[in-house]
């Protein structure tokens, strides 16, 4: 009999494959990766990588622990027995920042990466790649100052409006 190997064994090597697919250029983004600012911060050694399993710890824990270090946002890997469809991803989002809210850390934001999302552009779907269901989590100022460059660009113009919504959804 084979023991099943832990789907989490080496996910921060997974991540930082998949990072290397959004710090890669591409046209769908007006010639700029997906994500432009997680090259830097783990060139950087500023994006916290870790797992997040609801058996060992809350994510308010994880948060706190964030919250409290010198990185400049997080990346946790959610551990679930649960596959989380693409209709899961908003509303756990939301659940999150009102969650984070709720308990002192209205300053932060999460955005949620999950495989199974659909939403593309030009086909090219950046979040399908993700190896698990991912929670990031920023602060709001740097996410703004983000945003607010990144309109400077051409990064948005490939974007239909149902991907424009789904990017703008607090």
């Amino acid at each position: 009999m084979t023991k099943s190997k832990c789907p989490y064994t080496n996910f921060k090597s997974k991540v930082l494959d998949y990072i290397g697919i959004l710090r890669t250029p591409r046209k769908e983004y007006g010639g700029l990766p997906a994500c432009p600012f997680v090259g830097p911060e783990i060139d950087n050694g500023k994006l916290m990588i870790d797992k997040f399993d609801p058996n060992e710890s809350t994510l308010l824990d994880k948060v706190k622990a964030y919250n409290e270090s010198d990185y400049d946002s997080a990346l946790f890997v959610q551990v679930s027995e649960e596959v989380l469809s693409k209709f899961d991803t908003v509303g756990y989002q939301d659940y999150i920042n009102r969650t984070m809210k709720d308990n002192g850390y209205g300053h932060l934001k999460c955005i949620c990466f999950n495989p199974n999302d659909e939403v593309d552009i030009d086909g090219f779907n950046a979040r399908s790649h993700a190896p698990y269901f991912l929670i990031n989590i920023a602060t709001r100022k740097a996410l703004d100052k983000a945003h607010k460059t990144l309109a400077k660009t051409k990064y948005y113009d490939n974007m239909n409006q149902k991907y424009l919504k789904y990017l703008h959804k607090d």
